[in-house]
């Protein structure tokens, strides 16, 4: 009896420990979650210099990027802007796109979640190639739509 006690006792322990491990396993990294937050913005740019151009300029190194500085963009709104997309900014302007820019980007409403935003930067920062390009394939803009509800 004593023994199933200890036994017991060790377990009950222990549990804290497994259940750690298991949320940490399914947690997607942030990056991960970016990606699929990204659909949102395929339709205009993409993360690669390589890949054809496209409405918006690629967002290739936007992280720590002076703004309007993409060689061969015809930018209009962020031509006379000096600064650079820090984490800081992006996540400004990805919570209220208008706020600071009316009229650029008008089909991008924004990410209201914080986590959200912070994914997004974080998949911008290091987005993960696939056969060379960086695409989408995988997922719709509507099935992107609904796994945020």
């Amino acid at each position: 009896m004593i023994r199933f006690a200890f036994v017991m006792i060790a377990l009950l322990a222990a549990l804290p420990l497994f259940a750690g491990a298991a949320a940490t396993v399914e947690r997607p990294v942030p990056a991960q979650a970016g990606k699929k937050h990204f659909i949102r913005c395929v339709a205009c740019h993409s993360v690669s210099a390589a890949s054809r151009p496209t409405t918006g300029p690629n967002l290739q190194g936007i992280v720590g990027r002076k703004a309007a500085s993409v060689e061969g963009f015809h930018y209009t709104t962020l031509r006379p802007q000096t600064f650079l997309w820090d984490e800081q900014r992006l996540d400004r302007w990805l919570k209220a796109p208008q706020a600071d820019f009316p009229g650029l980007c008008l089909p991008f409403t924004g990410l209201a979640k914080p986590e959200d935003r912070a994914a997004l930067i974080a998949y911008l920062r290091n987005p993960a190639p696939q056969n060379g390009h960086h695409k989408l394939t995988s997922l719709t803009r509507s099935s992107a739509i609904e796994k945020d509800r």
